[in-house]
């Protein structure tokens, strides 16, 4: 089943970014010049009044544009983590459409602030299948993720500082996919499992150098969950016997442009009982256009495509995206309790 991951590596599509409501006059994103790690998830949402918007553009050219207000299939705010921003709030949407052409499935999860509505992110994936296809027929799909809100408006980009580093912390989650090789017992060789998973992301950037580095897995454990792909991944059975805890992906240093963004391929993975003999991808994201309490972006997040094979034959991959603020944004001030 190894194609599932392939499918979902080249189905997140190239897609535009900014938010809905920009006036005529403000460039779009199409005309702004984008990196291939941008283009997978780069896309048009708007929040109004609690109605999410967001615009899917398939393979094909076309476009579908779900909202909360029309699609709606599901709406909660119970599971989620407690939003990381002090002030901010959250609520997790399950939209969907069926058309003459197939159907569409997307998550979305939103934060925002409760005394600035317009100030919101909103992170998720969508899924669409044609005609006489299952949801549960992840290799007959497209698939895509997108991250978008005003702070990563490109045609607003980030003012960011000339000199000093700035620590970002936050999260990574996506799809995890292991083949099993000679080393796994004879039923598992040649098979492939995979799962929903979830790390913590560390990045530190060089503004003086303009670039930025991480590790995904080194600040704790890459975990199996079911939490945001549920729809397509939980009725697939209990974790893989190859879980993915205690492997670490260090993310080599990316210089950054004057608007915030960044790609690199330099990847490293690895495993303190595996012997992983290469490992290949591309990560890459921007900065956010708000600033923390100390003038550095209050954001990261991104894209890492990740893959590596092991010394017994097997081989697998890490696909998904993060969200990491600074200390200075996730602390509360010390007049106010969380």
């Amino acid at each position: 089943m190894r194609s599932a991951a392939v499918a979902l590596g080249t189905a997140l599509l190239s897609m535009t970014a900014g938010c809905v409501g920009t006036s005529d006059d403000a460039p779009r994103m199409e005309e702004i010049e984008l990196n291939d790690t941008l283009k997978r998830f780069k896309t048009t949402t708007g929040f109004v009044d609690g109605v999410l918007t967001v615009e899917a553009h398939r393979r094909d050219g076309s476009t579908r544009t779900l909202t909360s207000a029309r699609h709606l299939e599901a709406e909660w705010g119970l599971y989620a983590p407690a939003p990381p921003i002090l002030g901010f709030v959250s609520r997790e949407f399950l939209l969907s459409e069926n058309r003459h052409d197939g159907r569409t499935l997307l998550y979305a999860l939103v934060e925002w602030d409760d005394t600035d509505p317009d100030d919101y992110m909103a992170f998720g994936w969508w899924m669409h299948l044609p005609v006489g296809t299952s949801f549960r027929e992840l290799e007959a799909g497209e698939l895509g993720v997108f991250m978008d809100g005003p702070e990563l408006d490109l045609s607003n980009p980030p003012a960011l500082p000339v000199s000093g580093t700035a620590t970002y912390l936050g999260v990574i989650g996506g799809l995890y996919e292991y083949r099993y090789g000679s080393g796994w017992r004879e039923e598992l060789q040649e098979e492939s499992q995979y799962v929903e998973f979830s790390a913590p992301v560390e990045l530190t950037a060089d503004f003086s150098g303009a670039s930025i580095a991480g590790c995904i897995g080194c600040a704790g454990d890459i975990t199996a969950e079911t939490l945001h792909l549920y729809p397509i991944v939980a009725w697939r059975g209990p974790p893989p016997d190859a879980l993915p805890a205690d492997y670490e992906i260090h993310l080599g240093r990316a210089s950054f442009e004057a608007n915030g963004t960044f790609e690199n391929t330099d990847i490293e993975v690895i495993h303190p009982e595996r012997d992983v003999t290469q490992a290949e991808g591309v990560w890459g994201g921007q900065f956010s256009n708000a600033q923390d309490s100390d003038g550095n972006p209050r954001r990261v997040v991104g894209l890492a495509d990740v893959r590596f094979d092991e010394s017994d034959g097997s081989n697998g991959s890490f696909l998904g995206g993060f969200s990491a603020l600074t200390p200075a944004t996730l602390a509360p001030p010390d007049s106010e309790t969380p």
